[in-house]
């Protein structure tokens, strides 16, 4: 807003708890499967803090052995191809049949009408968690390519999500669907859950050690952009997908709100 500082200065930087550092951790976009596999490579497979607790995890030795992260990546995208591509491949009706029964044209509304409520909502969450009082810095290109993943898997499935709805003439497998994708969207995040609930001691090694403040990014970004060539080229390619995901959550409320009525019409 005109009237307020971005990011606002009245932030303070206070000592976390240990809850608020792992809170801190699993709510930052630019920490995902990639970087989580990153730490394992350079620091997780010291096993520190398995030796602190003197505690064998099979996630920890299992997530650097066997790729456990960047397995999860893969399994969010190849399930995700398959349920589009079956359903794409299933549906003969055409762009606007006007064959589904009253009831499915009734929940492909209510179910576009939920979306368009819920669109606001990941607005809001897109702005509130690049707001942090700490933050991973983006001098990365794996940094980088986690952001993406996380805002641009997130907006892929609403909207591919609404059209497979439309596609689908079941009204219960309607909502079977919408499930799964929401399923597939928390993956990600639901396996940092349950890895950090075993090891809440590497979040707070990797808040410690690994995340700045927001003035501390600018700087290291700057100098990272100033220093390195390949990341200066990588910036630059990744900044009209970087703007067409921003317009993306812009268009998201307007396209839910006239599947309300197109789905509901034309179903």
């Amino acid at each position: 807003m005109p009237a307020c500082t971005t990011p606002t200065s009245q932030i303070s930087d206070t000592l976390a708890t240990p809850d608020e550092k792992i809170a801190a951790v699993l709510s930052d976009p630019k920490f995902g499967m990639f970087s989580l596999f990153k730490y394992h490579c350079k620091h997780g497979r010291h096993n520190d803090v398995l030796k602190k607790k003197n505690t064998l995890y099979c996630s920890h030795v299992c997530s650097l052995l066997m790729a456990l992260p960047i397995l999860v990546f893969f399994c969010q995208w190849l399930m995700f191809i398959a349920l589009v591509d079956h359903q794409v491949k299933t549906y003969t009706s055409g762009f606007c049949p006007q064959t589904a029964s009253p009831q499915s044209k009734l929940m492909m509304s209510a179910i576009a009408l939920m979306y368009f409520v819920r669109s606001f909502f990941l607005w809001d969450s897109l702005v509130d968690r690049t707001q942090r009082k700490r933050m991973i810095p983006s001098t990365s290109i794996i940094v980088m390519m986690d952001t993406f993943q996380e805002f641009g898997f997130n907006i892929m499935v609403y909207i591919t999500n609404l059209l497979l709805i439309y596609l689908e003439p079941d009204c219960f497998n309607m909502v079977f669907n919408s499930m799964a994708m929401e399923f597939l969207m928390q993956m990600d995040n639901e396996f940092e859950r349950e890895y950090f609930e075993f090891l809440p001691g590497v979040a707070e090694q990797i808040y410690d050690e690994k995340f700045v403040t927001y003035q501390e990014n600018l700087i290291l970004v700057a100098n990272k952009t100033r220093d390195s060539k390949c990341f200066r080229c990588f910036k630059t390619v990744t900044w009209i997908p970087y703007k067409l995901l921003l317009l993306c959550f812009v268009l998201l409320p307007p396209f839910c709100f006239l599947m309300i009525f197109f789905g509901g019409i034309c179903k």
